[in-house]
Order: structure tokens, then C-alpha cells, then sequence
């Protein structure tokens, strides 16, 4: 996965410093995997890939039998250890998703959330998901594309439609770092990502019609207006939305090998 810049041991985006936040998100991802994989996730094993700091993955470890949380910045997983301490179904390891230190089938549950985009190959990053996998099992993804209006790193308009030389002199314009590495798909895409896996399942909708039952209760939906529009266009708003879930399920005979399937 492509490095990403830590000020010391907290991400320069931010997510660190929000416990709060990260673990609502790990509850509504928590939710949305008892209800659509299994409903009794106790006596599964996650692995969350590009797991930060590890608080969405500690949030996680709450709901399931162990979690193990990967991430290639070792300053991230210094500071996800320190918090793993405390609980002792939770570790945590510094590694690359494009290259998963696991032998094959070893997970029930894969969390795939907001990570892509930062992967130097996130096709082979996908393939190495599926390896490792239970034929069981599932992926849940989530990711952005490139049709957002604020792009969700650097909260600047329109970055991620832009050429990428350009976006990179915006990064650097604004005083907001040395360049733009994200590499967001188009959304017509990202099923392109999921070739390894048997079943897709598209979540969006599922999450508009119901969005207090997922914790989707911030930002501008914590109003219940807006909920009530939400629910009133699920199927539009699935669409458009700057996330995108998944429950992706994988085939009952594994497919090796760690060969592109077709890179930017």
C-alpha cells in the first residue's frame, strides 16, 4: 500500500484524533456484518487491512473473537499496540496488503474500509483478500471514488477529478502537502477490484433506508430531515453516494497467485 505521512505517531489526516468517530464506524461496520454475513459474529476472526492507528479495529475486537490489524506505517501500529495492550484478542502487525503475512484461509472476515486508494496495486491487494479468507468468509469494502465533491483526505473540491499532475500542484498551492498520491477509481470501477470473489453485494441502500439502525447519525444526517430524504431516495442516493459498501463473498475454491488483473 502506498505511504501515507504521520507527524509523529498521529496521521496527518486526522483519524487518530478522533476515537469517537472511529468507533462509531466500527460499529456501523459491526452492525452491517450481523445482519447481512452472520448474526452472531463472537466466535469469528477479522482482519482489518490499512487498520491506522487501530481504532475502528479495537472497536471491532469487541464484537468478535480475535482481530488482527495491518498496516504498512510502523508509527501506526506502534501507536495501535499501545491501545492493543488492553485487550487480549487484539494484535497488531506492520505489513503491506498487497502482500498479506498469512497463510491462506485464515480469516472469517476481512474489513476493507477506505484503503484502496492508497494501495500501489489494489487488485493484487484485493486477490491477496480473498487468499486469505475462509471459503465461508467475507470482505466488507468500503471506498470513495473519483466523482466526489470534496475529496475526503485533504478536504479540498473537486481533487480527486483532477489530472493528477494538476491535483498535485492544488496539494502543494494550498500548503497541504508535497503532492497528491491518492489513486481513486472511477465508480463504474470499483466492481472491477472484486474479480476474486464469488458474490457482491451492494450495501448503500440497505444503510440510506435505515441509517440510525447503522450509526449513521453524523454530519449532516443527524438531522432527521435529511435521514427522512435518505430513506425517501435510497436507490438514488446509493448511486451517488462518495462511499461505497460492499459485502463481498468468496469463492468455496480459492483462487492463488498474486498477478495484477489490470493496474492504472
Amino acid at each position: 500500500m502506498a505511504s501515507r505521512r504521520f507527524s509523529g505517531d498521529v496521521e496527518c489526516f486526522g483519524f487518530a484524533d478522533d476515537p469517537a468517530g472511529r468507533a462509531r464506524r466500527g460499529r456501523r461496520i459491526v452492525a452491517l456484518l450481523s445482519r447481512f454475513h452472520r448474526d452472531d459474529l463472537s466466535s469469528l476472526r477479522v482482519l482489518d487491512v490499512g487498520c491506522s492507528a487501530g481504532l475502528i479495529t479495537a472497536e471491532i475486537s469487541r464484537h468478535v473473537a480475535s482481530a488482527v490489524g495491518i498496516d504498512p506505517e510502523f508509527a501506526a501500529v506502534r501507536r495501535a499496540q499501545s491501545a492493543a495492550a488492553v485487550r487480549g484478542n487484539l494484535v497488531f502487525v506492520c505489513g503491506r496488503g498487497e502482500a498479506l503475512p498469512f497463510a491462506d484461509s485464515s480469516f472469517d472476515i476481512v474489513v476493507c474500509n477506505h484503503v484502496y486508494e492508497h494501495s500501489a496495486d489494489p487488485w493484487v491487494m484485493m486477490r491477496e483478500i480473498a487468499r486469505v479468507l475462509r471459503a465461508d468468509g467475507a470482505c466488507f469494502f468500503a471506498g470513495g471514488h473519483t466523482l466526489q465533491l470534496i475529496e475526503p483526505h485533504y478536504r479540498l473540491p473537486l481533487l480527486s477529478l483532477l489530472p493528477r499532475p494538476l491535483a498535485s500542484a492544488v496539494v502543494r498551492a494550498t500548503g497541504s502537502g508535497d503532492g497528491y498520491e491518492i489513486r481513486f477509481l472511477p465508480p463504474w470501477r470499483l466492481p472491477g477490484l472484486f474479480v476474486a470473489f464469488e458474490r457482491m453485494r451492494p450495501l448503500n441502500a440497505e444503510v440510506l433506508r435505515d441509517p440510525a439502525r447503522y450509526g449513521l447519525t453524523d454530519g449532516v444526517m443527524r438531522h432527521r430531515a435529511v435521514r427522512a430524504i435518505a430513506r425517501a431516495l435510497a436507490p438514488l442516493g446509493a448511486v451517488a453516494a462518495p462511499t461505497q459498501l460492499w459485502l463481498l463473498t468468496r469463492p468455496h475454491a480459492p483462487r492463488s497467485g498474486r498477478t495484477p488483473s489490470g493496474a492504472d
